[in-house]
């Protein structure tokens, strides 16, 4: 199998752009090498509609009129597609409680809203409420990408102050106590909290295109495995600022000695087995056909609801983004996906019937955390 990578929605550390809120990430899967097998279906393309190459954004007003050649060349090789969404508020928010919120440098932190996954989203979800967008877009761009150490930690006293302001619009006293906590440590304590990284390559990671890339090989790797078709060759669209990070981060990942599961608190895990020894190699989109279908596709997807309002003036691209959904497995880091989560496992939490012993025993658990936690240290 064969896989080719395209992004869109590219800000940089900017995370605030009104015009372009989402980063978009999409893989194109193929039991055929699309570079040098489809060499004359892509020059009868090329020839018939005058153009040198296929690109989305450039040839929006033409997609229409050769949305049908491209779909049938999709059909035919039985073409697959996932896709990584990251909304760029919700990240700022994620990388707000990721840093702040972390029991191992914060003394103040719990362990279990950090550690156990349904608690950090429920935690989580508080500090979306109280937090307003503009603190977490300064915080991710003023503080995990400052220029000193000193402006990262003026930084994060002030949204700790500016959210501590706001502690009062939580009606949880248990919450208001969890987020008081962590957020008054990490003001007495700012240098124990790790904001600043003189390296780029490490500030780098906190972009979308990072964050959204781990996402993309898990599903690619149990995509493989699934099917039973082993992954020859990535190739990935060319994009100087991050080549050198998503390079070691498949580099890590293909090592054989690398465990085939990643656990991260962030997004959960990630299945990475099927990613070993495989090749992986940055090109730019004008050599490689491969490349110019996937940004097709991916324009495609990422417009939708223009297709879907034109869809009677635009039936072939309607048609070929009707194949792009069906045969496409998505990765949401998005508000409104967490939400849902949320939402999901609060339900089922709260729907389940716990005997007393069950409530006597979960009552002890957290006593016993509460102690350890004071008996560390963490609250004077």
């Amino acid at each position: 199998m064969f896989a080719y990578i395209d992004e869109a929605g590219n800000t940089g550390k900017n995370n605030a752009d009104k015009i372009q809120p989402v980063f978009s990430y999409m893989t194109l899967a193929s039991k055929i090498n699309l570079d040098l097998d489809l060499d004359n279906t892509i020059r009868n393309i090329f020839s018939k509609y005058n153009i040198s190459e296929l690109h989305g954004a450039e040839q929006n007003e033409i997609i229409e009129l050769y949305a049908s050649d491209v779909l049938k060349l999709l059909r035919k090789n039985s073409v697959s597609f996932c896709t990584s969404i990251v909304e760029k508020d919700f990240l700022s928010y994620a990388k707000l409680y990721d840093t702040i919120f972390d029991n191992v440098e914060n003394k103040g932190a719990r362990f279990q809203t950090y550690q156990i996954r349904p608690l950090r989203l429920f935690m989580l979800s508080n500090l979306c409420g109280i937090t307003p967008i503009e603190i977490a877009h300064d915080f991710y761009e003023n503080c995990l990408f400052a220029n000193t150490e000193d402006q990262a930690i003026q930084v994060l006293i002030s949204n700790c102050n500016s959210i501590l302001g706001n502690i009062h619009q939580l009606q949880d006293d248990r919450s208001k106590e969890i987020i008081s906590d962590a957020l008054t440590w990490a003001i007495d304590n700012p240098r124990a909290i790790t904001t600043f990284n003189t390296r780029k390559i490490d500030r780098w990671r906190h972009l979308p295109h990072i964050v959204g890339f781990l996402p993309m090989m898990s599903m690619l790797s149990i995509y493989s495995r699934k099917h039973k078709s082993k992954i020859i060759k990535i190739v990935h669209d060319e994009q100087q600022q991050v080549n050198k990070v998503i390079s070691e981060i498949h580099k890590i990942a293909s090592d054989p000695n690398t465990a085939n599961k990643w656990d991260l608190r962030e997004n959960g895990s990630y299945e990475l087995s099927e990613i070993k020894n495989t090749e992986f190699v940055i090109k730019d989109s004008k050599d490689s056909y491969g490349l110019q279908i996937v940004d097709i596709c991916l324009y495609v997807i990422t417009h939708q609801d223009h297709i879907l309002t034109y869809e009677y003036d635009l039936p072939n691209t309607k048609k070929l983004l009707d194949y792009i959904k069906e045969h496409n497995d998505p990765f949401l880091m998005t508000m409104s996906f967490f939400q849902l989560e949320t939402k999901l496992l609060y339900q089922k939490i709260m729907n389940k019937q716990l005997s007393k012993d069950d409530m006597d025993r979960g009552i002890k658990i957290v006593a016993e955390m509460e102690k350890k936690h004071k008996e560390q240290g963490k609250i004077t």
